[in-house]
């Protein structure tokens, strides 16, 4: 019989799968029934619920479509929602974690349409590793620069780890996404198949304990790979398509009142290093070179455990509840750390209490997995000072369920238990006035835009005008940011969700980010999105020098080991190596497989990134290539000397990080993506769209940007075979696709929400007389002009195609 008074309380025995008698309901507060999940099996996991878990909290208390979850973990709440046709959105610092969440979500729907060449991918793999095994000695070399001396393979089974590892780099894969699923299937195996255990944490296996010796790492690695293969061909079904809402849980997020429910299990207080229990996963999945820069991922994560205390933490929020429990530990602590341990513990809940809370719509549910807590002797009641904390926020507590009971290390029993939470009803508070304009008034300051050009006025008609960013990386095409500066500051308020789905480099964006809008901003390309998201997020500088200097040591180990023939007939201008010294280019390619392997997802990468690719090709000292030009890349000329890239990417680097900028900035969500995508995430978010789409008859973006693109990732064959993805080429078919386009915006745009338009025309088309009619059944006309830009500054490009006019068209929804 099952004893309800140590088991959760809210799950029906007649909506269980199982109805054996012995089944312990509580267990599924745990991660452990998901072993034998399929899917959810995929990476074992010691801290989380199980899918069960998951599935019936959602049924019980989700009322709508769309769930957060801000410590996703492996994703069970995220997965479990997409299979019932939600959307899911999650927060997760470990980028391991991250990997394997979009392996059960969006890498699953693309190796479902090619699960045969996934399945000969994985063939490849494993044949691979078998013909290409390294001596002991140098398996071992492998794994010291990361761990050196720790012995965390041993004999064969290192020889066969490091070997899976090379063929993940080397062996060519169909789809990227297909090297994703290898990464997560050799993670999944990497402690069982170590000297090391993984019980609450990670330790070392007893002598009762040891490996036999004839355990096969590419055998085992055959055999999960074989699992997740089958559980891909078990469960064909499409579902949407789910999005990070920022790594950490604990920054702000700019999409106000749009989820319906959150389901989360946060760290619990002196709970699992989660980095230090992940880190052969992280090892070995190449998101971490060298065992110290641990710390750097701790130090991003909330303050859970003893190790994320140092004298870097973040300035606490105190709380009178915390500050007394805080007194009496530092009377018996056998730690000093262990009362700040605390104080920051419950500063950082309220931080993502709070962005949980901004997340939320009115009457939207939080729900929490959370324990208490014990330490010399002192009890700290988690689940009361998280209900006051909340409740200050707006959150209303409405019921607490016990899941199950726990001990502490002294033998005290603890409970885990489950906190549901309501967003209170709120006073609707006008924020912007910018629903509340009226055309008139719309109207009237588009016409005292038309007349006065701000600009063109000095200061704002100087090239060089402009914060540092928007110098950040050279791009041919760029809108001129003194343009971008007064679009927002005219009719965009503080506050305001401005989106640019077609952000380019991000010089809208940065201007929204700048005067202290929320900036959204979308490219389909690699090169805008690089760009976009160096300038409208935000991290530390610390995070950056983690990257570069991981970068560097990359190529450093790497660059005698490129194939200085394979671009030899690849180029626009010129071929690709016509532009490099030898050894510069050596290092040039390594540094392209570095972002090959490490796809930007953060701050610190976009920026690193951004900044090789301003320094690829120039006219300048900064530059890697010969002489050429700044923005296009022309046939180089001049001397052929070594440059080497080093010393150049820091000099740039250490200048961006010297610019300034006001720090409490809202910083802004970059995505990548196709109009239609956008749809779920911003479905009447967004209070002003501004962009500045390819002009009629305009250079090609992804032929001016080639040689960046390259460096991005692309191929010779996609520019070809992706130039069809892009409005530039389309609307060179018809104008015709706009009529889609703007039925997107109308979806992404609040009520009454503007459309302003940058567009260009030609002798043979005006284009805002093109647009306005393909615009009429989602937007009405408020109004447009035409600004002459015959004989303007050119950039020291003879010719910049067949613009005679900028034109702007302002529009409102319908």
């Amino acid at each position: 019989m099952i004893d309800h008074n140590n088991q959760l309380l809210l799950f029906n025995p007649n909506n269980f799968v199982d109805q054996s008698p012995n089944l312990s309901l509580g267990k599924h507060g745990t991660f452990s029934p998901n072993i034998k999940t399929e899917i959810h099996r995929w990476y074992p996991y010691v801290e989380g619920f199980s899918s069960e878990f998951a599935k019936t909290i959602i049924e019980e208390f989700c009322d709508g479509q769309h769930i957060y979850d801000p410590f996703a973990g492996t994703g069970t709440t995220i997965t479990v929602a997409t299979r019932r046709n939600m959307y899911g959105y999650y927060s997760e610092i470990n980028p391991f974690m991250r990997l394997v969440i979009r392996c059960k979500t969006n890498n699953f729907l693309y190796v479902c349409h090619e699960h045969e060449k996934f399945k000969q991918y994985l063939e490849n793999l494993v044949n691979y590793s078998e013909n290409n095994l390294k001596s002991l000695i140098e398996a071992e070399i492998e794994i010291n620069k990361c761990f050196p001396h720790r012995n965390y393979f041993t004999g064969t089974r290192l020889i066969e780890v490091i070997a899976i590892k090379e063929a993940i780099k080397k062996v060519e894969a169909k789809l990227s996404v297909f090297e994703d699923f290898a990464k997560l299937i050799l993670g999944s195996i990497a402690v069982s198949c170590s000297e090391m255990k993984r019980a609450s944490d990670l330790r070392q296996r007893k002598p009762n304990e040891k490996l036999p010796d004839n355990l096969s790492v590419i055998q085992k690695f055959s055999e999960k790979a074989e699992q997740v293969y089958q559980d891909i061909l078990n469960n064909q079904f499409n579902f949407p398509e789910v999005f990070c809402l920022g790594e950490s849980a604990l920054i702000e997020f700019p999409t106000d009142k749009h989820i319906d429910f959150i389901l989360t299990s946060p760290p619990y207080l002196n709970g699992t290093n989660y980095f230090r229990n992940t880190k052969l996963e992280l090892w070995l999945t190449g998101f971490l070179d060298n065992e110290k820069y641990l710390s750097f991922y701790r130090s991003q994560a909330m303050s859970a455990g003893i190790n994320n205390i140092s004298q870097k933490c973040r300035q606490p929020n105190t709380f009178t509840e915390v500050e007394k429990i805080v007194s009496n530990l530092e009377e018996v602590s056998y730690d000093p750390r262990i009362p700040k341990l605390v104080q920051y513990y419950f500063s950082d809940s309220y931080l993502w209490l709070r962005k949980s809370h901004n997340l939320l719509r009115e009457k939207g549910k939080l729900v929490i997995d959370i324990g208490d807590s014990r330490f010399a002797g002192v009890n700290v009641p988690t689940n009361e000072i998280l209900k006051i904390i909340a409740s200050d926020i707006g959150l209303n507590c409405i019921e607490e369920r016990l899941v199950r009971e726990r001990k502490s290390k002294d033998g005290t029993k603890l409970k885990q238990l489950l906190l549901i939470f309501e967003k209170a009803s709120q006073k609707k508070l006008i924020t912007n006035f910018n629903n509340n304009q009226s055309d008139d008034e719309y109207k009237q300051k588009a016409e005292n835009f038309a007349r006065t050009l701000p600009h063109l006025e000095s200061p704002y008609n100087s090239r060089n005008w402009g914060h540092k960013f928007h110098s950040l990386c050279s791009y041919q095409g760029k809108l001129k940011p003194a343009i971008a500066h007064f679009l927002i500051s005219e009719f965009t308020y503080p506050q305001d969700y401005v989106l640019d789905p077609m952000s380019g480099c991000g010089t809208i964006p940065l201007e929204a980010f700048l005067q202290g809008r929320y900036p959204l901003g979308n490219d389909l390309q690699e090169l805008g999105y690089i760009l976009t998201k160096a300038k409208i997020d935000r991290g530390e500088n610390e995070e950056v020098y983690f990257i570069l200097n991981d970068l560097l040591q990359y190529v450093e180990t790497n660059k005698n080991n490129q194939d200085l023939s394979l671009y030899q007939d690849f180029g626009f201008n010129g071929k690709l190596p016509e532009y490099f010294n030898q050894e510069t280019f050596k290092e040039i390619l390594a540094a392209r497989d570095y972002l090959k392997q490490n796809p930007c997802t953060s701050w610190g990468q976009a920026l690193v990134y951004s900044c090789l690719l301003h320094i690829l090709h120039g006219n300048r000292p900064y530059a890697l290539s010969r002489r050429s030009h700044p923005v296009t890349p022309f046939k180089p000329i001049g001397d052929n000397e070594y440059r080497p890239l080093a010393p150049r990417l820091t000099d740039k680097i250490n200048r961006m990080l010297q610019t300034e900028y006001d720090h409490n900035l809202l910083s802004g969500m970059t995505t990548q993506l196709p109009f239609s995508r956008l749809n779920s995430l911003y479905k009447n978010q967004v209070d002003v769209v501004i962009t500045s789409p390819p002009f009629v008859a305009s250079t090609r973006f992804f032929v001016t940007n080639w040689m960046r693109l390259w460096l991005a990732g692309w191929e010779k064959d996609d520019f070809t075979s992706r130039q069809e993805q892009f409005l530039e080429y389309q609307q060179k078919k018809s104008l015709d696709i706009y009529f889609k386009f703007f039925e997107d915006c109308a979806k992404w745009l609040k009520p009454q929400g503007k459309l302003i338009m940058h567009v260009g025309k030609t002798k043979s088309c005006n284009m805002a007389e093109e647009l306005i009619k393909r615009s009429e059944q989602n937007f009405k006309l408020i109004y447009y002009f035409d600004e002459d830009v015959v004989g303007r500054e050119k950039f020291g490009i003879k010719d910049q195609g067949a613009t005679k006019s900028h034109q702007y068209l302002f529009l409102q929804k319908i």
